[in-house]
Formats: C-alpha cells, sequence, structure tokens
C-alpha cells in the first residue's frame, strides 16, 4: 500500500511550460495550485499502469490547507488482478500510458515518478546517478 500526501508538486509547477495555458498559468497562485492538482492526477494514472488499484481523497478539511489530497494505492498480493491483465492484452494498458506520456509532453514536464517507473537514470542532490547498484558496493562490482 501507498499513502501519498502533497510533496513536490513544484517539481512540475518549474517545469510546466504551456502556450495554450499561458493565459492562465502567468498567475502564481493558479499555475502552483494546478501544478500540484496534475501532479497527482499524472502520479494516480501512473500507479493505475502498475496495478494499483488507486483513489484520490481529502485528508484534511480546506480551511486548514489547500493541499489536502491523499493519493491511497493498493497493489494486489500475488499475481495481477483479471482486471490488469485484461488491460494488457487489449492494448488498453499501453494506450493509458502513452496518454499520461502524452500529457507530460504537452506540459513539458518530466516527472521522477514516471522516470523511476522506466527505470530511467537519476541525478540526485549529490549529483550522482541514483538508479542502479550504490558506488563502492560489492553489488557494483559484482561481488557477493
Amino acid at each position: 500500500m501507498i499513502l501519498s500526501v502533497p510533496c513536490c508538486q513544484h517539481e512540475l509547477n518549474r517545469q510546466i511550460a504551456c502556450e495554450p495555458l499561458g493565459p492562465v498559468l502567468k498567475y502564481g497562485l493558479l499555475r502552483e495550485r494546478m501544478a500540484a492538482l496534475l501532479t497527482d492526477g499524472l502520479r494516480a494514472g501512473r500507479l493505475e499502469c502498475e496495478g494499483y488499484a488507486v483513489q484520490i481523497l481529502e485528508f484534511i478539511d480546506m480551511e486548514h490547507t489547500p493541499k489536502n489530497i491523499l493519493i491511497r494505492a493498493v497493489k494486489p498480493a500475488g499475481r495481477p488482478g483479471v482486471a490488469q491483465v485484461a488491460e494488457r492484452k487489449s492494448g488498453r494498458l499501453a494506450e493509458k500510458k502513452a496518454r499520461l506520456d502524452s500529457c507530460e509532453r504537452f506540459l513539458h514536464g518530466d516527472l521522477t515518478l514516471h522516470r523511476l517507473l522506466e527505470g530511467q537514470e537519476m541525478v540526485g542532490l549529490g549529483g550522482r546517478e541514483e538508479t542502479g547498484p550504490k558506488a563502492g558496493t560489492d553489488e557494483e562490482e559484482g561481488k557477493e
């Protein structure tokens, strides 16, 4: 089970560049809120593509904070569910992923969760790659 609360929506906020939405995105507050909602929607979609049953919930009253969305994702234990197998066979899963990719491209976004799920290399805060074996470990050198 994954429980995710608002975090790191600034990633898309910094990246988003969309000419058709320009008249709205020029207002910082609106840009920030749109980026947060779009980030949560894209994250939920990516988790669904990985076989999670996803729910988007409010976890605290809006009067306390505008960032009150909780993503709850539960992956069934064991084998993929019947719906997921059917989705893969019909090509709907590939279509879902393609639509999410298209949405990210439209926004000029490159979200960390997408890169992690695709196994792409990432550069961390220290400037080193975050995927694969850690430098200097036995795993890196092929030792057991």
